[in-house]
């Protein structure tokens, strides 16, 4: 009974799913009343494909015959494609090897079968071409070369493909063979060339084209050609007439000069058609001259007429390179200073300044003598100025002027090409930076030391001051100072605009150079001048201030120390113009705020400096170390009379020092300098609270 109530229920829910035809038959009484169900009988899967090995070369294609009675899918491995990837009973698929296919398996499957298809590249043959490459005239033609295979072979096009090669048929074969090269006219006046790909395999061959150029009309020759005749100065200009180009192509000229006229040695190309020497040439000598103009195109080039002309003994330009003293005698020649004469080296060189600007007593000169004589208006560079020996280099720049937007050349946004590459950073800034090793390549020449990679003539140059002055119009001035080795203490590169720009109150370019090079170059000063008004001295900085100070720098701060024992400061460095002694007591320049001669000056502990406001302090209110007045503040004036002392071999002293000591009473009077154009006033120089921050051109009072 309860066997019948569970099938009872079975048939009412086969019914309610609409199945009534199985639920009668399930549901019956045992055989009677029903009939079985006729099994279908299963279909024998059939699947198989011909041909079960193929062989394809890179690009090619090959088909495969299925033969099924179901459903299939195609698949390949990587470098070969199947289409179509499925079907059901008989079909073909196709099999396409990419370029670099180098064998593979093409596998079909059906419902419960699976067949492969082993597909391998050809066997590499040997493939030579003949020849190995082509030339086709400018006009449009053709060019056949051979290629010698012992089996298949295929040519690649280049891509892309240039469009004066037409077509190259055959594409393909199988063994030795002839190709055609089709080309169309070819206008260009510069050669074209391409190459085709031949491959058999694993190995491949070039075919090199060459497309010749157009036709191309050469300049005229040029004429009028000088200078010639004698006595040439020996730094002259060479000019001639400028040539035509029947294409309108754009010219540039090679200047050719021999000695000999069979050895010659060329200027560098340009398209004016004038250009000095920059090397000086042979006095009283003969040489030979002449022109070439070029169109940049094949059988572009004309030369001229070959023009002599000899040298006499004089010139009137600055030569690439030369180098004077600065006082020369009245005759105009050069006595040689030595070392004892006048020890102490000064190098003035400029950046930015084209050829044209070195004729002797024009630009280059004028400005270089103006920043010269700006060092020595000021004591104690005035009172000492015998111990100097000042020499003036030349170097010639490609452009005028400056660059900008970075101190780093390479960054800049505004490039201008000129021998130091100095480029100013921009905006409110005053950063300037240069190509520091040219610049002592070019400085060095005053001692005639060669470039060995840089130690000698860094040591030679070492604690001889290098200034920069740069043909430019802009407020800005930056001091390098770079370490060396071998015993070697530094170089100092002091960089700074010849021209200030005509608004603004930070008069003229001398005020900035007393500033770079007397202050920070020569005397090895720090700043004074104040940017973070209420903002401490940083301590993380001590380290490198140290180091600095170690091979002599007069840096942004000397690091003193309390002695205990005796109730008193003292510092390991006695040769910086600022300080962190919280106590005049302790300062450098204790020595000269207790001497009467200096009362005037007001020699105490004057919060600000380094840029800084608090924390650390200078010895008097005004100097050129802040806002370049034509002053520096009396301890500065005694480390740069030290320097120029031990340079010469000299012991300094205090009193020597005092005794000779100009400036202690032309002092500013009771208001300090407006601007920096009115400091040249000879009134008190010590006094005078305005700061002006050079980097960002912002005054600043302090309290």
């Amino acid at each position: 009974m309860r066997k019948f109530l569970r099938l009872h229920r079975l048939c009412a829910m086969l019914v309610a799913s609409g199945i009534i035809s199985l639920a009668a038959t399930s549901c019956g009484g045992g055989e009677k009343g029903g009939t079985k169900p006729t099994p279908t009988p299963d279909v024998t899967e059939s699947l198989s494909v011909s041909p079960t090995t193929l062989t394809l070369a890179g690009g090619a294609s090959g088909t495969i015959n299925i033969s099924s009675n179901v459903a299939w899918t195609a698949s390949a491995t990587t470098g070969y494609t199947a289409t179509p990837a499925s079907g059901s009973n008989n079909g073909t698929v196709t099999v396409k090897a990419s370029a670099t296919a180098a064998g593979g398996t093409l596998t079909v499957k059906g419902k419960s079968k699976s067949v492969s298809v082993t597909i391998s590249a050809p066997s590499a043959a040997a493939i030579t071409l003949e020849p190995e490459a082509v030339t086709i005239p400018s006009t449009a033609g053709n060019a056949t070369f051979k290629v010698n295979c012992t089996g298949s072979w295929t040519i690649t096009l280049p891509n892309p493909k240039p469009a004066w090669l037409t077509s190259v048929t055959p594409s393909s074969g199988n063994g030795n063979g002839t190709v055609t090269i089709n080309t169309a006219n070819y206008t260009d006046k510069v050669k074209g060339q391409t190459f085709l790909t031949v491959k058999s395999g694993a190995n491949t061959k070039y075919l090199t084209i060459t497309k010749e150029a157009a036709p191309n009309t050469p300049p005229t020759k040029p004429t009028g050609l000088k200078p010639s005749g004698s006595n040439v100065e020996t730094i002259t200009t060479f000019s001639w007439n400028a040539s035509t180009d029947g294409n309108n192509d754009k010219i540039k000229y090679t200047v050719m000069l021999s000695e000999d006229n069979v050895n010659w040695r060329s200027f560098d190309p340009i398209e004016a058609t004038s250009v000095m020497n920059e090397e000086e040439l042979q006095k009283n000598t003969t040489y030979y001259y002449k022109v070439v103009a070029d169109d940049g195109f094949e059988g572009g080039k004309t030369e001229s007429d070959v023009v002599t002309f000899t040298t006499g003994s004089t010139k009137s330009y600055w030569a690439d390179g030369e180098v004077k003293l600065y006082e020369v005698n009245s005759d105009g020649s050069i006595t040689e200073v030595t070392e004892t004469s006048r020890p102490f080296k000064l190098i003035y060189t400029g950046d930015g300044y084209t050829q044209d600007l070195f004729k002797y007593g024009g630009q280059f000169d004028q400005e270089i003598d103006k920043g010269i004589k700006a060092l020595f208006q000021v004591e104690p560079y005035r009172f000492y100025y015998n111990y100097f020996a000042v020499y003036k280099v030349a170097a010639y720049s490609k452009e005028a002027g400056m660059s900008s937007g970075a101190t780093e050349w390479e960054n800049a946004s505004t490039k201008v090409d000129t021998k130091f590459k100095c480029s100013w950073a921009g905006g409110n800034s005053t950063g300037i930076g240069c190509d520091t090793r040219t610049v002592e390549l070019y400085a060095a020449k005053c001692f005639g030391v060669e470039y060995d990679g840089g130690v000698a003539i860094r040591t030679k140059l070492s604690w001889s001051p290098i200034s920069v002055i740069i043909n430019a119009d802009q407020y800005a001035g930056t001091n390098i100072w770079s370490s060396g080795m071998n015993g070697m203490k530094m170089v100092s590169i002091a960089q700074t605009p010849a021209r200030h720009p005509s608004s603004g109150s930070y008069g003229g370019f001398e005020y900035t150079l007393r500033h770079e090079y007397g202050g920070h170059g020569i005397g090895l000063l720090g700043d004074e001048y104040v940017y973070y008004n209420t903002t401490s001295y940083p301590k993380d900085q001590e380290t490198t201030f140290r180091y600095w100070q170690n091979i002599g720098a007069y840096c942004n701060t000397y690091l003193p120390q309390w002695d205990a024992t005796n109730s008193a400061w003292y510092s390991d460095y006695d040769h910086c113009n600022v300080g962190l002694t919280p106590t005049v007591e302790g300062a450098n320049w204790k020595t000269f705020a207790d001497k009467t001669e200096y009362a005037a000056c007001n020699i105490n502990l004057h919060a600000g400096s380094a840029m800084y406001g608090v924390g650390v302090y200078r010895s008097e209110n005004s100097s050129c170390m802040i806002n370049n007045i034509p002053h520096y503040n009396t301890f500065s004036r005694w480390k740069i009379y030290c320097r120029i002392k031990i340079t010469a071999g000299e012991t300094p002293s205090v009193e020597d020092f005092i005794a000779h000591d100009f400036d202690k009473t032309n002092s500013y009077g009771s208001a300090a300098p407006a601007t920096k154009a009115s400091a040249t006033a000879p009134t008190r120089r010590c006094e005078g609270p305005m700061l002006i921050d050079p980097y960002h051109k912002k005054p600043y009072f302090l309290k």
